[in-house]
């Protein structure tokens, strides 16, 4: 009884207070290490406002400022620049002994936004719901250690702020999850010791009077609390600025420095494939250099201004580069140019794939490829060896060397349509006025940044794609061995995801999350919009479709239907005269898991999409015309064969050999999950 009159007069009050004052001007955050409101993890809730201080010089008037405790012994120099949280972040708690099943999961978004919703994710200046799914982490054997996580289904805005709340939970006992002391101060009105608690009076009357506005009883509000987003220039101007800066010394000095180191033709024994490709060609061209050396390991240079900078004892970089000319492009007229992006900690040499080599043949395409350093082969090691230390701000390296791999990605476009098209000896069999961006697996995710920055692609491919990171981790069978590594250090599940979301704000500089929603639409300073064709395999042990998912509604794309399913918020098509779209292929496996691990039954599915040969005409119509069909039919060529006309499924390559269905699917869904090790 007491406690309700207490509920019944601190809502009126707080209500009367927030009437008063529908901004947020007023509304002040203490800055904390820990925050009590989650006593059992230092770092929940994530991401949150208290991990912030007042910036005027920010586009947001905020900067993140994280203490070593939060930061787990790390150093959070890395993150200091950044003045808000992800937009693609997971949204993360601990509800002590939280029972599974208690969510709809991401088969199920249209649960989040019904009234008996148990989570809620609230855009402050709209007032809208955002359409999420929420999950357990289902890899932790305890539930003791299993973090509560909202995975928003469609991108955040920039520079906004969220509310985040759940309720009516319960435990592995049927009972319903006491609030923490900290945050029952908060609801229900109670008298605390602790002063972030009464220093946070305000923010609370705000965030339980939007709640209340959504149709959220007070009390029965176990966990709630805001953030942030970054801005878009947070995300972005470092790489645009680079890209103009370098795109003007090269000017300066009269195009590009090239210099061919070999060049392999068809009649040369050991040709790479005689029957397709005319010319392979190795060299290097120089790019200005924004490192503090040209090795895997090292760090951007920055100027007084902030920004990114020449390093002036070393200016200029030599990047090695490939190309592939086929033997159409000397028969017929010159080839078009495409600009591939490799696979996970790849190289350029998966140019030389045989699939691509009869594709450029009979298409007539020329490939051209670099390493995207900071995420290719030579940082490997790199990587490997600063999970092994345990020294998570370390990676600092990665997310930096991104951003001169992805400029030398966009330098290598602009130098193929000039100095390359230009050349004596090779200029004649390319099309200098029409290039292409293809990229597939890390090439597919990563291909976003790449069609945001260039303003030299006409149009983009995108396959077995996703975003972003933070979603795809724990849901790839890829990430497993280096999460193996991190929990030697981190064996604490909470920590390991807590680290991978730490990640996702630095990631956001050089990753989809980051540029996606500026390729078709609001395109960056210098950069023309794009259309872009994005393509999936259902089931993929590699790359979740959900992550697809969210990266195709980010680029506010219709579904072009393959007799397959509908997807929540695409708008299906059967085709499309011009502009951009998502398609899905089936392979007989019994789609994706809904909780946070990858699939692993039968085959892999990952590669099959490129090598159909429905995929390879529709890839081809969609870059010279921008046309989106679907190709898929039996007896089209194609060994294995599509079940029927307009169905992309193709059961004979799913390696299923149990008879395996979803419910199997399902099963993968147990406390303690984890993909097999290879």
């Amino acid at each position: 009884m007491k406690r309700t009159w207490l509920i019944f007069v601190s809502a009126f009050l707080i209500s009367a207070c927030s009437d008063s004052n529908e901004g947020t001007g007023d509304i002040t955050y203490p800055l904390l290490d820990c925050d009590p409101l989650v006593p059992e993890f230092c770092g929940y809730p994530f991401p949150s406002n208290v991990y912030a201080v007042e910036d005027p010089s920010t586009p947001t008037g905020r900067r993140v400022s994280f203490g070593t405790e939060f930061m787990l012994g790390n150093d959070p120099a890395p993150w200091a620049k950044s003045d808000g949280f992800s937009a693609g972040s997971p949204l993360m708690t601990f509800l002590p002994g939280i029972a599974l099943g208690q969510f709809a999961g991401p088969d199920d978004i249209d649960a989040s936004l019904a009234e008996d919703s148990p989570s809620i994710v609230l855009d402050t200046e709209t007032g809208e719901l955002v359409p999420h799914f929420a999950e357990i982490d289902i890899r932790a054997s305890s539930a003791e250690q299993r973090s509560t996580m909202i995975r928003p289904v469609v991108r955040l805005r920039d520079n906004a702020r969220y509310v985040v709340a759940f309720r009516n939970l319960r435990n592995e006992d049927g009972d319903i999850i006491e609030p923490s002391p900290a945050f029952a101060a908060l609801r229900d009105g109670m008298s605390s010791e602790d002063e972030s608690v009464e220093a946070r009076r305000d923010l609370y009357a705000d965030i339980f009077k939007r709640l209340s506005d959504a149709g959220w009883a007070r009390e029965d509000v176990q966990i709630a609390w805001d953030f942030t987003t970054a801005s878009d220039q947070n995300n972005t101007q470092w790489l645009v600025h680079m890209r103009d800066t370098a795109f003007q010394i090269i000017d300066d000095r009269g195009g590009f420095e090239v210099t061919i180191d070999s060049a392999e033709t068809s009649a040369d024994p050991g040709a790479i494939d005689p029957t397709n490709i005319a010319f392979r060609i190795l060299g290097t061209f120089r790019a200005p250099n924004f490192m503090t050396s040209t090795e895997a390991g090292s760090l951007l240079v920055f100027g007084e201004d902030g920004l990114p900078a020449v390093n002036q004892d070393t200016p200029w970089m030599d990047v090695p580069f490939e190309v592939l000319i086929p033997n159409s492009a000397t028969s017929e007229d010159p080839a078009a140019i495409i600009e591939y992006g490799h696979g996970l900690l790849g190289s350029k040499s998966q140019i030389e794939s045989g699939h691509f080599r009869s594709f450029m043949n009979e298409y007539n395409y020329a490939f051209c490829g670099t390493d995207l350093i900071g995420m290719s082969s030579s940082d490997y090691d790199t990587i490997v060896q600063t999970l092994f230390e345990g020294d998570i701000s370390g990676l600092q390296t990665m997310f930096d060397r991104l951003h001169q791999g992805f400029l030398n990605y966009v330098l290598l476009l602009r130098m193929m349509k000039t100095s390359f098209a230009n050349d004596e000896n090779y200029g004649q069999y390319i099309k200098g006025d029409e290039a292409y961006y293809y990229g597939i697996s890390q090439g597919g995710i990563m291909g976003s940044v790449v069609l945001a920055t260039s303003p030299d692609v006409e149009r983009g491919a995108l396959g077995v794609m996703g975003q972003p990171y933070s979603f795809l981790l724990f849901r790839s069978v890829d990430f497993s061995p280096f999460l193996d590594i991190i929990k030697a250090k981190y064996g604490d599940f909470r920590a390991q995801q807590f680290l991978v979301a730490l990640f996702q704000m630095l990631w956001d500089r050089v990753e989809p999350n980051g540029y996606t929603h500026h390729i078709r639409e609001n395109p960056l300073p210098g950069t023309n919009t794009k259309e872009v064709l994005t393509r999936v395999a259902i089931g993929d042990h590699q790359v979740t479709t959900y992550a697809g998912h969210l990266m195709a509604r980010t680029l506010k794309v219709p579904h072009l239907t393959t007799g397959l399913r509908s997807i929540w918020g695409l708008t299906p098509v059967e085709s499309t005269e011009s502009g951009s779209f998502y398609t899905e292929y089936d392979f007989g496996l019994p789609g994706q898991p809904p909780c946070n691990i990858p699939q692993w039954l039968c085959d892999d599915p990952h590669e099959w999409p490129r090598r159909r040969e429905a995929a390879r005409k529709q890839l081809d119509e969609f870059l010279r015309n921008g046309t989106g069909t679907n190709h898929c039919a039996p007896g089209d060529g194609d060994e294995h064969q599509a079940v029927a006309e307009g169905v992309c499924s193709y059961p004979s390559l799913s390696g299923c050999t149990m008879g395996e269905t979803e419910d199997d699917t399902q099963a993968l869904c147990v406390p303690g999950a984890r993909p097999p090790q290879e």
